[in-house]
């Protein structure tokens, strides 16, 4: 197997960067990353509320799902 297909996000992004790097792009310091929206609650409560809806959404869809269609029993064919 070929280890870069599991590659991890955060080693694959510093990979990059030091790419960018020695290519001449400035250095940036002390700035956000991707993962700074999860520490602003607003979009966060937002996120959960979307997930809850889909999930609501999902249960109602598959609530009436049968595992197996019913079938009539033998017993009643040959009672016929």
């Amino acid at each position: 197997m070929k280890r870069s297909a599991v590659w991890r996000p955060a080693l694959l992004a510093r990979k990059f960067r030091s790419v960018e790097l020695r290519a001449g792009l400035p250095t940036s310091h002390a700035r956000r990353g991707t993962a700074f929206d999860y520490n602003i609650p607003a979009k966060r409560t937002e996120e959960r509320s979307r997930v809850e809806k889909a999930e609501a959404a999902y249960a109602a869809a598959t609530s009436r799902w049968r595992t197996r269609p019913e079938r009539q029993k033998a017993v009643e064919k040959a009672a016929e």
